[in-house]
């Protein structure tokens, strides 16, 4: 789409996301501008992360399935700008929670930017605060153990999950 598209496009990628396995068409594809992902359905709480948060995502929501029986919805944003509010929106409506799931620092990340999107547009349908989930705020470490520590994982999100909703 970006390569397409004659408006200026940023296009960031995750290095760690290289090695990742799954499926490709064969035949010509575009992702959409400003159309977030379902990438796993549930009706217990909105798990929205982007890059390689989307995978921690996933984990945590396999494992609050497994252990706790409850089913989290999973967005994947692919695109930060233009922001798909309206699939937000439509999950939060139905699971009534909302994490924000971020891998960079959590203070003046993007995730605020996205819970505050949920709380203006769909505060009637929360049946608690939005919670976000980021990256520690320190310095990001280049050592590879140092920098997994800062990071948010999987049980952080289920942590932030029992704590904030009580699931």
């Amino acid at each position: 789409t970006a390569v397409l598209d004659d408006s200026p496009v940023l296009f960031a990628e995750h290095a760690l996301l290289y090695g990742a396995r799954g499926e490709v068409p064969d035949e010509w594809y575009e992702v959409p501008f400003g159309k977030a992902s379902v990438r796993r359905p549930g009706g217990d709480v909105t798990i929205v992360a982007h890059s390689k948060m989307v995978d921690v995502a996933l984990q945590a929501a396999e494992e609050l399935s497994t252990a706790r029986c409850k089913e989290a919805e999973v967005l994947d944003l692919r695109t930060l700008s233009p922001l798909d509010m309206d699939t937000i929106v439509e999950s939060v409506k139905k699971t009534s929670r909302a994490v924000v799931v971020e891998e960079r620092w959590k203070t003046g990340g993007f995730a605020g930017e996205v819970a505050s999107a949920i709380q203006e547009a769909a505060f009637d349908d929360l049946d608690g605060p939005v919670a976000r989930i980021g990256g520690l705020d320190v310095p990001s470490p280049y050592a590879a153990g140092l920098e997994s520590a800062a990071l948010p994982d999987a049980d952080a999100v289920l942590d932030t999950i029992a704590r904030t909703f009580g699931i």
